[in-house]
């Protein structure tokens, strides 16, 4: 099952990915999905990521100005159909993203489809989040956290786990315990966690466990979207962002 028809995504949505796990794969592939349906695609982060190679169907745009920068995404989004825009590099090659306010302003580019990276994982498969992550614009339509089904069995630290003391203190756990899927349910559940969402009535709230790729994935998956489905959520699914179908199923609740 492809991500639009499992997110059920449509012309004019605004998708926030948070979390950790394969956020920047996932909305690549979103994007993809989507040009091929005849969409003009907008992809950006409200933090920092990786900044993509340059492609024949993809621009990258890097302006500062925020009046340059809505007028060189309209511009391109004639010739190009997916547009990556950010406000710079840093040293690490990463870019630069943007006020989380400015998201409201780039519907009017006439873009189809704005997919916004709105969390920092450091390239762990789990997280917790800070104050003040993620960073989620106001105008988010749909909000996916993401968790790399690989972060279990593995021992809560900074090696396997990004921020594991905020992990530790959400999911009652201690630093050096095994991760199971009871704690990566509490975090996203929890109101400090990635649950802030999960009862808004303006925005969808669909969590996404990727790196299913084996039965006894699948079954931890489904373990942990049972969990999360005892604690409120209507939908979860479960899959592989970097599979040419990228989502095995979606369990609702």
């Amino acid at each position: 099952m492809k991500f639009i028809e499992a997110f059920s995504i449509k012309k004019g949505d605004v998708v926030a990915l948070a979390g950790a796990g394969g956020k920047t794969t996932t909305m690549f592939a979103i994007g993809q999905e989507a040009i091929k349906q005849g969409w003009k695609v907008l992809l950006t982060t409200t933090t920092r990521i990786f900044a993509p190679e340059q492609e024949q169907m993809l621009k990258l745009i890097i302006e500062s100005s925020p009046e340059r920068l809505l007028s060189e995404i309209k511009s391109n989004l004639a010739s190009f159909p997916l547009v990556v825009a950010g406000v710079g590099l840093d040293r690490e090659n990463k870019l630069k993203g943007l006020d989380k306010d400015f998201i409201a302003e780039l519907p009017g580019t006439g873009v189809d489809l704005i997919i916004v990276e709105a969390d920092g994982a450091a390239h762990k498969p789990f997280k917790a989040p800070r104050e003040g992550e993620p960073v989620m614009p106001d105008t988010a339509t749909l909000v996916v956290p993401v968790v790399g089904i690989d972060c279990l069995g593995k021992p809560l630290n900074r090696e396997y786990t990004h921020r594991p003391e905020i992990i530790a203190s959400l999911a009652s756990m201690n630093i050096g315990e095994l991760v199971t899927g009871q704690a990566v349910a509490r975090v996203l559940l929890h109101s400090q966690g990635y649950g802030k969402d999960i009862s808004q009535e303006s925005r969808r709230w669909l969590p996404f466990i990727n790196k299913v790729e084996s039965t006894i994935a699948l079954n931890n998956a489904r373990e942990v979207a049972g969990l999360l489905g005892r604690g409120g959520a209507k939908r979860v699914a479960v899959g592989a962002a970097q599979a040419a179908d990228p989502v095995i199923e979606v369990l609702a609740f």
